[in-house]
């Protein structure tokens, strides 16, 4: 169950996250929206185990999920922009320790010895293991890296931009990574790094873009390889 409902906080956080709902959280209305979301998808993936305690869980930390969005979203703006990146980490581990402090209450899935606990939660649910670093690694290294260039953007005039096709591009180049990694073949994380520098020095002669294009690359190839690298840890 905890791999079920981790993907179902991430499928909700990265992927069907729209951009008024993550800059209103404040807003009571788009906040219940967003943890309806998670509610209903959690629901989803424990149909098979409805029981009363189990509906009761995913109540409690959609309940929980909102309180720590809203609560960022309250403090964020005293938040220096430098610091969005550690702000961001620290919300997803908030996240993150609600569903295992609520499974741990309900779920008695701690009341023996705590490591042997974390490695049955680590050793199962093979599937939605796989899909939960899938979306950590494409959609989740979006709003990562989102969060540590969000402060170095240089002023730039290009109306021949395709709409959001930075972020694209960065969740293929994730995939990327992750299946260089997987298969072992290190020399293809390489050729992109390299190709990618090419392209960009054929293509700006702003050397504040090319900066900021490679603090986002570096960035997003470090998020993939160590998650993909977590990832083979505990497969």
């Amino acid at each position: 169950m905890f791999w079920k409902l981790l993907l179902a906080h991430f499928i909700t956080d990265f992927v069907l996250q729209t951009k008024n709902i993550a800059k209103n959280k404040t807003n009571f209305k788009l906040n219940f929206i967003h943890c309806l979301t998670f509610l209903i998808i959690a629901s989803i993936f424990i149909i098979n185990e409805f029981t009363f305690i189990n509906i009761l869980v995913i109540i409690i930390i959609s309940i929980f999920h909102g309180l720590i969005d809203f609560m960022k979203a309250k403090f964020e703006p005293k938040i220096h922009n430098k610091l969005n990146w550690v702000w961001f980490l620290t919300d997803q581990i908030l996240h993150i320790l609600i569903i295992i402090i609520v499974l741990s209450i309900f779920k008695d899935f701690f009341y023996s010895d705590l490591m042997d606990n974390v490695v049955y939660f680590l050793s199962t649910n093979n599937l939605f293991k796989f899909f939960t670093f899938f979306i950590i690694i494409t959609f989740g290294g979006s709003f990562f890296t989102a969060s540590v260039c969000k402060n170095l953007i240089p002023k730039i005039n290009d109306n021949n931009s395709l709409e959001n096709a930075g972020k694209y591009i960065g969740i293929l180049e994730r995939i990327i990574v992750a299946t260089s990694i997987i298969i072992g073949r290190f020399e293809i994380i390489g050729f992109l790094i390299a190709a990618k520098s090419i392209i960009r020095y054929q293509n700006t002669t702003d050397e504040s873009f090319t900066e900021y294009f490679l603090i986002g690359t570096f960035t997003s190839l470090i998020w993939a390889a160590g998650f993909t690298f977590l990832f083979l840890r505990i497969a």
